[in-house]
C-alpha cells in the first residue's frame, strides 16, 4: 500500500515553482518540475544539498522538511497521499512555462526571421536526402562511427532556427520528451516548436542523425511552420494555439503574457494579488521577523493573515520596541494587505499543490487575544500616571 508522504512547494524569488520537497518515515527527496527553467533547477540542487546536510546533522525526515518550510520561498506543509501523485504534480506545464520559452525568441520583424522563412523555403526535397559516412572497418582494425552528410541548404536552416532563439538552454531538453507533430495537421503550439527545435538540434551532438529524422518525419517543417505563424502575428494578439501534447498542461490554451491570470504562489490558484503577510515576535531584546510574499488567492490569503496575525498578538509586545513599534505596524499591514485578499472571489482549482486553510476568525482564537494584556498594562500605567498628578 503505498506511503503517505509531506511535501513543500519550493519557488524562486520571481514564483517560477522549482519543484517539490518531500520526506516519508525514512528518507527525503526533490521531486523537479522537467518544465522548469535551468535557473531553476540550478536552485532546487541548492536546496537539496541544505536538506541533506540538515538530515545528516540528526534531523528526522519529518524535520527537515517542516525545518525548510519557514525559509522564504518554500510553502507550507502538505500531504500527499503518496510520491507517484506529488510526480504528477511535477509534470504539470503552467503558462508561465511556455512564456518563458517564447520570451527567448527575438522579436517579431527582426532580420533573422526573414532568413528562416527564405532557409524553409528554399529547402528542396533533395536537401532533405542525408547521406552517411564512416561506419566502416580500416585496415588497421579501427571502426570509424557512421555520421550524417547534412546539405548546405539544411544547414542554412538549422543556424536560422537558432538566430531565431528556437534553440535555447531554457528548454531541458533531455528531461523531457520530443514533441509530437500535430494528427490533425495543425499548427504545433510555439513553445512546443522551441521545445522541439531545442531537442533536435542541441539533441544532435549527443545522438547524430536527429535533424536527418525530423527532415524526414515532417517534424522540422512543423516547427517552422509554428515559429513562422508567430512572428507573423501582431505582437498584441495571442499566438496561435493548440494543446500541448509535450507533457500534461492546465486547462484550456495558454494566454499571451498580457492576459495570462496571476497565480496563487502556493496552490497555484486564480485570481490572485500580490502582497505580503508579516509576523513578529519580540521578547526582551530578542526580536524576530517573518514575511511571506505573494501572489496569493483569496483562501491562502487568508489563511496567511489569520496565522501570522494571531502569532503577532500572542508574542508580538513583549518587548519596549515590539510594544511601541514593531507590534503595531506589523499588524497594520497585515490588515491592508487582508483587505485586498477579501476582495478578491473565491479561486478555482489549483495547480501548485494543497492551499492553506483560512482556519477559524480572529476573535474566535484564544491565543489572539493575549494582546489584552499588554493592552490592560498601558491602560493601567496611563490610569496610575492620570491619577498620581491629580
Amino acid at each position: 500500500m503505498p506511503e503517505p508522504v509531506q511535501y513543500i512547494t519550493l519557488t524562486v524569488p520571481d514564483g517560477e515553482i522549482i519543484g517539490y520537497a518531500w520526506a516519508d518515515a525514512t528518507q527525503i527527496g526533490l521531486v523537479d518540475r522537467p518544465a522548469s527553467s535551468s535557473s531553476a533547477y540550478k536552485a532546487g540542487i541548492a536546496w537539496f544539498s541544505r536538506m541533506q546536510d540538515a538530515r545528516q546533522r540528526g534531523l528526522t525526515p519529518a524535520g527537515v522538511i517542516a525545518l525548510f518550510s519557514h525559509e522564504p520561498g518554500a510553502g507550507p506543509v502538505t500531504e500527499a497521499p503518496d510520491l507517484e501523485t506529488i510526480k504528477e504534480l511535477a509534470r504539470v506545464v503552467t503558462p508561465a512555462d511556455d512564456q518563458r520559452l517564447l520570451d527567448q525568441l527575438v522579436p517579431r520583424g527582426h532580420p533573422a526571421w526573414r532568413e528562416l522563412a527564405e532557409a524553409f523555403d528554399a529547402l528542396t526535397d533533395a536537401d532533405r536526402e542525408v547521406e552517411w559516412s564512416g561506419g566502416r572497418t580500416q585496415p588497421d582494425g579501427s571502426h570509424h562511427v557512421p555520421y550524417p552528410v547534412y546539405s548546405k541548404p539544411l544547414e542554412r536552416v538549422v543556424r536560422a532556427l537558432t538566430e531565431v532563439g528556437a534553440v535555447t538552454p531554457e528548454h531541458r531538453w533531455m528531461d523531457n520528451r520530443l514533441p509530437d507533430v500535430p494528427a490533425d495537421g495543425g499548427l504545433m503550439d510555439p513553445a512546443d516548436a522551441v521545445r522541439a527545435a531545442t531537442a533536435v538540434v542541441r539533441g544532435e551532438r549527443f545522438s547524430e542523425g536527429r535533424i536527418a529524422r525530423a527532415a524526414k518525419d515532417g517534424l522540422l517543417d512543423a516547427v517552422a511552420a509554428s515559429l513562422r505563424a508567430w512572428s507573423a502575428t501582431p505582437a498584441a494578439a495571442p499566438a496561435p494555439s493548440t494543446a500541448s501534447t509535450a507533457v500534461p498542461v492546465t486547462t484550456g490554451p495558454a494566454p499571451s503574457a498580457a492576459s495570462a491570470p496571476t497565480l496563487c504562489r502556493y496552490c497555484g490558484g486564480s485570481p490572485a494579488v500580490d502582497v505580503a503577510f508579516r509576523a513578529h515576535l519580540g521578547l526582551l531584546v530578542f526580536l524576530r521577523f517573518r514575511r511571506m510574499d505573494g501572489p496569493v488567492c483569496r483562501m491562502c490569503g487568508l489563511g496567511l493573515h489569520r496565522g501570522f496575525t494571531t502569532y503577532t498578538l500572542c508574542w508580538g509586545w513583549w518587548s519596549p520596541l515590539s510594544l511601541v513599534l514593531f507590534g503595531p505596524l506589523t499588524l497594520v499591514r497585515n490588515v491592508l494587505a487582508a483587505r485586498k485578499v477579501e476582495r478578491l472571489a473565491d479561486p478555482g482549482p489549483g495547480i501548485a499543490g494543497r492551499r492553506f486553510d483560512p482556519g477559524l476568525p480572529l476573535h474566535r482564537r484564544p491565543l489572539a487575544y493575549v494582546a489584552l494584556v499588554p493592552v490592560a498594562w498601558v491602560l493601567c500605567l496611563i490610569a496610575a500616571v492620570v491619577c498620581g498628578g491629580g
